[in-house]
């Protein structure tokens, strides 16, 4: 059997194809990486602060505010939260706010450790609420570091 020079050179370059993967698919590494699994997996990962969602809170007319920092817990709507102290500045009952709940109509409520409303925010422009319950005290809740895409 006679074979031309462009079948030859097909099936040349088929077996250095073949030679190829088996090399890369029989390498085994003679070296250590080096890496002590114990050591790296003892290590606490944190949130970049870019990465964890935080909202400021201010009131409309001093230009005071505080940050607000919801957890997820795994219940759908309802997070843990984390809120400054200086939130008593704002409105006193701030500093017991424990909780996030986001609600079907998009008002968000902070709540605290019993579930009972301390302020509703409602939907304002963009990425921002503005407190509708108490009437008491109008407070502005902006987000910061969320990605609105």
């Amino acid at each position: 059997m006679n074979f031309g020079r462009t079948t030859w050179i097909g099936l040349l370059s088929a077996a250095g194809v073949v030679a190829m993967f088996l090399d890369f698919a029989t390498f085994t590494s003679e070296d250590d990486a080096g890496v002590d699994i114990r050591t790296t997996a003892s290590v606490a990962t944190e949130k970049q602060s870019l990465e964890a969602p935080r909202f400021v809170i201010s009131s409309l007319g001093d230009g005071t505010s505080c940050k607000a920092f919801p957890m997820e817990n795994g219940t759908p709507g309802h997070n843990g939260l984390s809120i400054e102290t200086s939130c008593r500045d704002l409105y006193s009952p701030l500093a017991n706010a424990k909780t996030w709940h986001n609600n079907k109509d998009g008002t968000i409520d902070l709540a605290d450790f019993r579930g009972q409303t301390i302020v509703e925010f409602s939907p304002s422009d963009g990425l921002s609420y503005i407190s509708v319950e108490p009437r008491t005290v109008v407070l502005s809740m902006s987000a910061e570091g969320i990605d609105p895409l």
